[in-house]
């Protein structure tokens, strides 16, 4: 099948380019047939299919080659919208299940009305046998003190491909929270871009991941402060085992006429093999006096000290990196407030065994 090359997740501003961090030319098939997605939501939220080009003013984190893309596939636009002042408390879930040999496309806009607040959730899976390719773009319009929380599982087959691109604009006082776990699958290139457009707008990123085999990670987070006062903390939580590879691009970007802005990026990524390939680039864009901005990463192994109290009382050092690598992981679940999307990350991680429902 005839295949086109696009370039994907570009830092905003490149860096010294025999870093080859810049961006990633990637294979995309030249035809794509429309996903069907499960979903799932309170009758309080309206479900229509849209044209592309009422979410097309929305920018990703893949950057403008996967817009392109989505819009030249002719795939609908599945539009999730709720109306002033509505509070939903139900998560509306929004599941995919992959096929082997799958070429898909699928697009999703939430408009989240003013003074209303809702949780989606997003799952990706596949066919254990899965050896096709899933471009999925969510694009989001939060109105002024409004609320969206974005729950991302991905944990699809070995051999699978996902490109996952997300943007987002924030009105004033809108609040932006996203929480990204990354569990399997061979190759995921994954983008996400929030525009605090509105005064007071504020984003708050957990992302956990746990790579192994020969897995693919690359990522381009984007917060652009353009209103005043507006706050970003963009955290990221990592293991790394065999001969995985993951790459992160953070941008925090403090516009002219941002005063008052803060914005706070961490990662923590935890090696447990000399043959992974790690790569972190943090990026703080200024442009304004009156701002704050903060980044840095602890990268490396536990520390000799810890491993020395943890095996001396008789654990052994594999026992240690494991017990470590799942409170990681553990950290970034229990932030997310639905008690049976908990449970159904831990029935993935055990192996679709029986799990105990966590209470809220």
């Amino acid at each position: 099948m005839s295949e086109q090359i696009l370039k994907v997740n570009a830092l905003p501003n490149p860096t010294y380019n025999w870093l080859r961090m810049n961006e990633a030319d990637v294979k995309f098939p030249a035809e794509v047939t429309e996903a069907n997605p499960t979903v799932t939501h309170d009758p309080a939220v309206t479900a229509s299919a849209v044209r592309y080009e009422e979410m097309q003013d929305i920018a990703g984190g893949m950057g403008y080659d996967m817009d392109l893309f989505i819009k030249n596939s002719g795939i609908s636009v599945l539009k999730l919208s709720t109306s002033e002042g509505s509070r939903i408390e139900k998560p509306i879930h929004i599941d995919y299940t992959f096929r082997k040999e799958d070429e898909t496309a699928s697009a999703v806009y939430i408009d989240a009305a003013d003074n209303s607040s809702l949780i989606v959730v997003e799952d990706f899976r596949s066919d254990d046998s899965a050896s096709g390719f899933a471009a999925v773009q969510t694009k989001i319009r939060i109105g002024k003190n409004a609320s969206v929380m974005l729950i991302q599982v991905h944990h699809t087959a070995e051999d699978f491909r996902l490109f996952n691109d997300i943007g987002t604009v924030n009105a004033e006082e809108g609040r932006f929270e996203q929480i990204e776990l990354f569990l399997s699958g061979k190759t995921i290139y994954q983008g996400s871009r929030t525009d605090l457009s509105g005064k007071n707008s504020s984003l708050k990123t957990d992302i956990g991941y746990l790579l192994k085999g020969e897995q693919h990670l690359d990522m381009n987070y984007i917060a652009n402060h353009i209103g005043k006062r507006t706050t970003c903390d963009i955290h990221v939580d990592g293991v790394l085992r065999d001969e995985a590879f993951k790459l992160f691009r953070g941008t925090i970007d403090l516009r002219k006429g941002a005063k008052g802005a803060i914005g706070n990026e961490m990662e923590d990524v935890l090696l447990m093999d000399d043959t992974i390939v790690n790569q972190t680039i943090p990026i703080i864009l200024c442009d304004e006096e009156d701002v704050e901005g903060n980044h840095g990463a602890t990268i490396g192994r536990i520390d000799d000290e810890l491993m020395f109290y943890l095996t001396s009382r008789g654990m052994t050092k594999e026992e240690v990196y494991e017990m470590m690598a799942e409170a990681r992981i553990d950290a970034v679940i229990n932030k997310i407030p639905d008690a049976e999307t908990r449970n159904a990350i831990y029935m993935s991680l055990k192996g679709h065994g029986e799990v105990k429902f966590l209470e809220d």
